[in-house]
């Protein structure tokens, strides 16, 4: 009757461990001090490195969130594939501005300087354009305006968000199902009401070498029932980042 029991049992444990998307996973991140070595217009741009505090590992991460601070204290974030981005910050309703995001930070690899900047800038323009027109604003920034919103978006010193430049040039993209499943976006605990109520940043995470995300977060349940498997044998009788 045991025997039968555990054989169930660890059937049950195996087919979770087979649809990881229906468990719910976490990442305990620490963002480095600093996070990145790109400054434009007082905030840290281009991927930032962060240490999983579980683990040790160094991970690059890319943010998507202008609305929100970080700071450098560890910070628990759920673990989202753009399977589930109903959990993500924005949510489902703007999968369009995740791919176009995701496809920005595809392209911002090795890129530089003040142009890593504009791919950084306009990630957060995905989402927040207003926020982001008016911060060029306030730096004085023409080019970075005209890069990331369109030629002629700066004008009169005012930065005036537009539908051009870099923004254009994702929105123009057809991306196909499945295109992004090397992503996860790692969305902070603890929200409040959604944007800008967030004690961290929400970022992109492009897995290494092309790795796929689903399998990521296989390894994760794969991880999680070894530990409960060995234990049930030893307990067996015997800048704002946006930062500023």
């Amino acid at each position: 009757m045991n025997k039968a029991i555990g054989k169930w049992c660890y059937l049950a444990a195996a087919l979770l461990c087979l649809a990881p998307c229906a468990l719910t996973q976490t990442e305990t991140l620490q963002i480095s001090d600093p996070p990145s070595n790109n400054i434009v217009d007082n905030i840290y741009v281009g991927s930032y490195s962060a240490t999983n505090t579980q683990t040790g590992a160094n991970v690059q991460i890319v943010c998507d969130d202008f609305k929100d601070n970080s700071d450098y204290n560890s910070a628990t974030y759920t673990v989202n594939t753009f399977n589930t981005l109903g959990n993500t910050l924005w949510g489902s309703q703007y999968t369009q501005q995740y791919e176009e995001a995701a496809y920005l930070t595809i392209q911002m690899l090795g890129k530089t300087g003040q142009e890593q900047g504009f791919y950084s800038y306009a990630i957060w323009a995905v989402f927040d354009s207003t926020d982001v027109a008016a911060w060029l604003t306030k730096s004085g920034d023409g080019s970075a305006c005209n890069n990331v919103f369109g030629g002629g978006s700066w004008s009169s010193g005012k930065c005036t968000a537009g539908t051009g430049g870099l923004l254009k040039v994702a929105s123009s993209q057809n991306f196909t199902p499945g295109e992004f499943s090397n992503f996860v976006i790692l969305t902070p605990q603890g929200c409040k009401n959604g944007p800008g109520t967030c004690n961290e940043q929400e970022f992109l995470m492009l897995m290494p070498e092309g790795g796929s995300a689903a399998l990521y977060l296989l390894l994760a349940g794969v991880s999680c029932f070894g530990a409960m498997f060995f234990r049930q044998r030893r307990q067996a009788p015997g800048a704002r980042l946006g930062v500023v």
